[in-house]
C-alpha cells in the first residue's frame, strides 16, 4: 500500500495504514483533524466531568482565601490548598520529617547518629561504626542510651573485657548528657 500523501510504501495492516494516512504529515486535512480531535476530547471532558470553574478554598495553613480553577464535578480534587509554595513546604519537608521519621519511629542507628557524632567513643574510629545499647535493651532507643562504638569496642561491652572501657563509656554518657549511670542495672536518669 501507498500513502497518496507522502508517497511512502507500507507493508502493514489495513488499519494501521488508514492511520498513517489521515495523519500523515502531508496531508492537507491534518490541521482540520488536529483541531477537531482537540474540540472532540474538550467536548468530552466537559460532559463527564463538567465544566472550569473557579472555586474558592482556604489555605490549609494560613487560612488565606483564594481561587482555584478545577473541572465542577472534580471539585473538589485534593485534601489540602495551599495559596503559595511556602505554606505548602511548611507542611512537608522537615515538619513532614518530624512526624513520620520521628525518634520514636526511627532505626536506633538512625536516632543514634542524629544526637552522637560518627565516631567511636573510645578510639575515635570513624570509618565503621556501631551502635551500643548501654542498658543492653533493645527496645530502649532513647538517643542517651544508645553510644556510638567501632565494632570491636562493642565486642568489649557484650564480653569479660567490658570492664576495659567501661568507666570510658560512663563518662561519655554523663558528659554528653549529665547524667548518672545508676548500679549494676545500669538504668539512666534523665
Amino acid at each position: 500500500m501507498k500513502c497518496k500523501h507522502c508517497l511512502n510504501e507500507f507493508e502493514v495492516p489495513k488499519n494501521t495504514f488508514a492511520n498513517h494516512v489521515r495523519w500523515c504529515d502531508k496531508n492537507p486535512k491534518l490541521k482540520q483533524y488536529k483541531s477537531d480531535n482537540v474540540a472532540r476530547g474538550k467536548l468530552l471532558g466537559n460532559i463527564r466531568f463538567g465544566e472550569y470553574k473557579y472555586h474558592s478554598v482556604s489555605c490549609m495553613v494560613c487560612f488565606k482565601i483564594f481561587e482555584v480553577r478545577e473541572r465542577e464535578k472534580l471539585f473538589p480534587s485534593k485534601d489540602k490548598y495551599f495559596c503559595s509554595r511556602k505554606c505548602a513546604n511548611s507542611m512537608g519537608g522537615k515538619s513532614k520529617s518530624i512526624k513520620y521519621h520521628s525518634d520514636d519511629l526511627a532505626h536506633y542507628t538512625t536516632v543514634a547518629f542524629r544526637h552522637h557524632e560518627r565516631i567511636c567513643v573510645v578510639c575515635g574510629e570513624d570509618k565503621i561504626v556501631a551502635v551500643h545499647h548501654y542498658d543492653e535493651n533493645h527496645k530502649n532507643n532513647d538517643p542517651k542510651n544508645l553510644v556510638p562504638l567501632c565494632p570491636t569496642h562493642h565486642h568489649y561491652m557484650h564480653s569479660r573485657h567490658r570492664i576495659e572501657i567501661d568507666h570510658i563509656v560512663k563518662n561519655y554518657i554523663e558528659d554528653k548528657w549529665a547524667v548518672g549511670v545508676v548500679g549494676g542495672t545500669r538504668a539512666l536518669q534523665a
